[in-house]
């Protein structure tokens, strides 16, 4: 695993910090298909959502409802961009700029848990995830999960480090006994 700390001004944009969109550029360029269901303004990923309706992604559905939309869709990516709300103070200011009702289930850790098992739906076996947040959780190794590296993207006294995970989905192993020819 690789680990990196760089010095950069922050940004609302998360993809404006130039280390940040320097990894996220890396991984599209090997990507075939790309999902970003927090892409505000940048339509980087093959398919892109944000709940504002006056940013530019493609899709302007609650993450949960849009990443449900891919997977009855049968859409499969190899590349998942998660840079959700990383607080319940900014997952608040982003509902209630689009009028949205914030609820106290909405603020919980519970939030993140459940995108990131419908993110899982969509992902192909060899899928690379990117998180972006104050946490280096990503989507873990109960979620079959390798970090391949992470980055600590400082940005002075005054703000919280941006931590950037990368990490790549554990290809399934074959259960030992499944060659094992069943006794009658």
């Amino acid at each position: 695993m690789e680990m990196q700390r760089v010095w950069a001004m922050p940004s609302s944009e998360t993809f404006n910090v130039k280390p940040i969109r320097s990894i996220v550029k890396f991984w599209l360029s090997k990507s075939k298909v790309s999902i970003d269901p927090f892409a505000r303004n940048k339509r980087w990923a093959t398919h892109t959502n944000d709940l504002n309706p006056d940013t530019k992604a493609e899709h302007h559905l609650d993450a949960l409802d849009f990443l449900t939309l891919l997977a009855e869709g049968g859409i499969k990516a190899d590349l998942l961009i998660f840079d959700p709300p990383y607080s319940p103070r900014q997952i608040s200011e982003c509902y209630q700029g689009v009028g949205r009702k914030v609820t106290t289930e909405d603020t919980q850790s519970s939030f993140y848990n459940k995108l990131k098992e419908a993110a899982c739906l969509v992902l192909t076996d060899d899928a690379v995830v990117i998180s972006c947040g104050w946490n280096s959780c990503g989507m873990g190794i109960n979620r079959g999960f390798d970090l391949l590296s992470v980055l600590l993207v400082c940005h002075g006294t005054g703000h919280n480090d941006t931590i950037v995970t990368v990490e790549k989905k554990r290809p399934k192993e074959q259960n030992l006994f499944d060659a094992v020819p069943k006794q009658e």
